[in-house]
């Protein structure tokens, strides 16, 4: 019964770790991000002036619509 728990954790574990490296690569682009520039399933942040003071705009290429969605997110 143990080792049954010793298992699902390590699974569990290393579903959550490679899930990081996909959580690490939002970056910071430089000009407006359009569906051409950005690949479905991907988010950039970008600095569009339109959000409130200490947030970004997070700009999210949906995979199913194929249209930018854009949300302003805290820049910390």
């Amino acid at each position: 019964m143990r080792s049954i728990s010793v298992i699902v954790s390590i699974v569990a574990l290393s579903t959550f770790a490679s899930a990081l490296p996909a959580l690490a690569t939002i970056k910071t682009v430089t000009q407006r991000p359009t569906t051409q520039s950005l690949p479905a399933g991907h988010a950039v942040l970008f600095n569009d002036g339109q959000c409130p003071a200490g947030q970004i705009a997070k700009f999210v290429h949906k995979e199913k619509s194929g249209q930018l969605k854009k949300s302003c997110v805290h820049s910390n």
